[in-house]
């Protein structure tokens, strides 16, 4: 009697589990939950048939111990193979959403890369990403997403990076308004940063800036590529102890919760120092 108790212990554990696995696997593709539901069932249909054998007298307490090991290694198996579809789609998906960049800028050497942590203690909304120098990440990289601009790389370690973001004061990005050309530097600020929004600063008295403008980098510096977008004009000020003018800049990417980015490993004109152009001159 003890046995057969024992046997039925054995069967609703069983059952258990691969309720479970068939949980886990109905978020993920159809072809992998029939594999995996086809793969468990085969043995847990053997295992009911043992079981029904053993209150015959057909196996022993032993042998079906035995079996029930083997399942929970293969149903084990099985969930993890699961867990690394669902990882590898996942990252498949955030490499088609950025293919384009490559095929927009040739020039550029990228490393696509996730959000694996913030840190609570970062007031400007830094991060650490799981890419490092064995992926050719340098610190002072540009980070990007399909949004535009993010930050830059400002610590690196072997696999992961802390990236910085723009709405650090930190941040100094030549930057420029797409339509009317006028020039400053982009720059983050403690009394901004809250909302998502950063400062251009450094421009001209007469600039011709309007709220709704697109603002984007210059390239000025080699730090970073141009015409990668910052964000869109929100408001326009001026400074209360030197009356000169700002804008505030709001990114399209909410920089505070942004999980996927791209690192631009390399780019032509990086590290090369221009000089403003006679029009930008003039504007200034």
């Amino acid at each position: 009697m003890k046995e057969h108790n024992y046997a039925k212990k054995i069967l609703l554990t069983t059952f258990i589990v691969l309720l479970v696995t068939a949980v886990v696997t109905a978020a993920v593709d159809k072809n992998i939950f029939s594999d995996v539901y086809t793969a468990v069932s085969k043995p847990f249909q053997q295992t009911t048939a043992a079981l029904a054998q053993d209150s015959a007298g057909g196996k022993t307490r032993e042998e079906l111990l035995a079996e029930n090991s083997e399942l929970h290694e293969e149903i084990n198996d099985l969930v993890s193979r699961v867990i690394d579809y669902d990882e590898v789609k996942k990252e498949n998906e955030v490499l088609r959403k950025y293919y384009g960049i490559k095929d927009d800028h040739p020039d550029y050497g990228i490393a696509v890369a996730n959000v694996i942590r913030r840190d609570p203690n970062d007031d400007f909304y830094g991060f650490t990403i799981d890419k490092g120098s064995r992926d050719d990440v340098s610190r002072g990289d540009p980070v990007i997403n399909d949004g535009g601009l993010v930050g830059w790389i400002s610590e690196v370690n072997v696999t992961t990076s802390k990236v910085t973001t723009l709405l650090s004061p930190e941040a100094k990005v030549g930057a420029m308004d797409q339509k009317t050309h006028d020039s400053g530097i982009a720059t983050g600020s403690a009394s901004l940063c809250d909302n998502g929004e950063l400062m251009l600063s450094v421009i001209s008295a007469d600039n011709k800036i309007a709220q709704g403008d697109i603002v984007i980098t210059t390239g000025v510096g080699g730090v970073y590529p141009s015409d990668i977008v910052i964000g869109k004009v929100t408001r326009l000020g001026y400074n209360e102890f030197d009356t000169t003018p700002y804008a505030v800049i709001k990114p399209y990417t909410d920089l505070k919760t942004v999980s996927d980015v791209v690192v631009i490993t390399s780019f032509d004109g990086q590290g090369v120092i221009e000089e403003p152009s006679d029009t930008d001159t003039e504007k200034k």
